[in-house]
């Protein structure tokens, strides 16, 4: 992780190696800090001692999935924004991601041009 002073601080969390990568180099190319986690479990942790800007979380994963770790979120009131990613975009997924609390739900495979304006937006627009 390469801490940028100033520059708002993003956890990712993805049980797949590759993916974290993809995400961590097209948010590190606009400046943000990027840490990550391979599950919900070591991703809560994560939040919960270094108090990220925004967590951008898989929804399907091993140990605890983006669904338990939005209920996780929301039980212990973390105020944090979740930004959910998933290869299933049904309908019913992303409305219950949002009723979770998720600020919204974008479709693997991510691109920067897809990820990016919705993170600034996140953000509120300023880095």
């Amino acid at each position: 992780m390469v801490v940028r002073p100033g520059m708002p601080k993003i956890l990712t969390i993805d049980d797949s190696g590759f993916q974290r990568k993809i995400i961590t180099s097209i948010l590190e190319q606009e400046g943000y800090t990027v840490f990550s986690a391979e599950n919900g479990k070591t991703g809560f942790s994560l939040a919960s001692t270094e108090s990220p800007d925004l967590i951008i979380c898989d929804l399907l994963m091993p140990e605890m999935d983006g669904y338990a770790f939005l209920r996780l979120v929301k039980e212990r009131n973390l105020a944090i924004p979740v930004l959910i990613l998933t290869s299933d975009i049904q309908k019913t997924t992303r409305e219950e991601c949002l009723s979770l609390g998720a600020v919204d739900v974008l479709n693997k495979p991510v691109t920067k041009v897809m990820l990016i304006p919705r993170v600034k937006a996140v953000l509120g627009g300023g880095r």
